[in-house]
């Protein structure tokens, strides 16, 4: 546990002494979260400007406006390029990630001419790394489904009304757990990747695969610790809202879910950071331990 504390807190300061790579991410998803809105807002709009209802929804939240607007023919929560933003933002992630784990491997300021060098260099490696993580989540995505409709099943011909839903509820919980643990494996592979400069994406997985096993509740630990304040971070973020914020309140309510956006991102670096840490100290050859 001391041990678990030490790589935790290295990760925290690595991430607070190379912040900026954490501004820029979160400069970009909110970049790209104002260009995704803007059609959306103008579609809403056309609606509700001058509008009485309009009044529904800014002075509360009223359930029946809501619904109504959204099923509205005019569609203004179904414009197609607002979607295209958050593919955007996950690809832009994708290229980001390879020079966001070289500036934590190292532990030094980048030039930014070297920090991009970094994101091209691990891209395509993690772009394949990417097409096997998605195969290796089918088999998960396939329990979900069939242990779905088996509660399905269990909510309509058992006695007992609630064992559909039990059951349910805890296979989803195996589900996420298990998703966790692929996305672990394949963290330790993109960090196997960036510490040795391992070019064949396939052979970094069997070793991070073994390598995750072999150490698996003290890895998951980690990450489970960090994934725990992420979400109470969200719960916290929720109840601040509900409890303190009123809805005519934009501002406060923008800079609140702005904050928690970057809380959230600061904690995906953290894990990273963390992961980083622990390879270097444990599991990367000697030559690389030393950035």
């Amino acid at each position: 546990m001391r041990s678990r504390r030490g790589v935790l807190g290295e990760g925290a300061r690595i991430v607070w002494r190379r912040q900026r790579v954490l501004w820029w991410a979160f400069a970009v998803n909110l970049l790209l979260a104002l260009l995704g809105t803007i059609p959306t807002a103008a579609a809403l709009g056309k609606i509700l400007d001058r509008s009485l209802a309009s009044g529904a929804l800014v002075d509360r939240f009223d359930v029946p406006t809501f619904a109504e607007l959204a099923m509205s023919p005019a569609r203004p929560f179904h414009v197609a390029s607002a979607a295209l933003f958050p593919l955007l933002f996950f690809a832009f992630m994708l290229f980001f990630e390879g020079g966001v784990l070289t500036v934590y491997r190292a532990d030094r300021k980048f030039t930014t001419a070297e920090f991009f060098e970094a994101c091209g260099r691990f891209f395509w490696r993690f772009f394949r790394l990417l097409i096997l993580f998605l195969i290796a989540i089918v088999p998960v995505l396939i329990f979900n489904r069939v242990t779905k409709s088996w509660s399905d099943r269990l909510a309509v011909d058992s006695p007992n009304a609630l064992l559909g839903f039990w059951v349910q509820v805890v296979t989803t919980l195996i589900a996420l757990l298990l998703l966790m643990a692929v996305r672990l494996w394949f963290d330790m592979a993109q960090a196997r990747i960036v510490v040795e400069d391992e070019r064949a994406v396939r052979k970094a997985l069997w070793p991070a695969l073994k390598l995750t096993l072999r150490r698996f509740p003290w890895l998951f630990g980690m990450y489970f610790e960090i994934s725990l304040a992420a979400w109470a971070g969200l719960v916290a973020s929720f109840w601040v809202w509900v409890k303190w914020v009123r809805p005519e309140w934009v501002g406060v309510t923008f800079l609140l879910t702005q904050g928690f956006l970057l809380f959230w991102l600061g904690t995906r670096f953290w894990q990273r950071a963390s992961e980083i840490v622990w390879y270097l100290r444990h599991a990367a050859p000697p030559s690389n331990n030393i950035p």
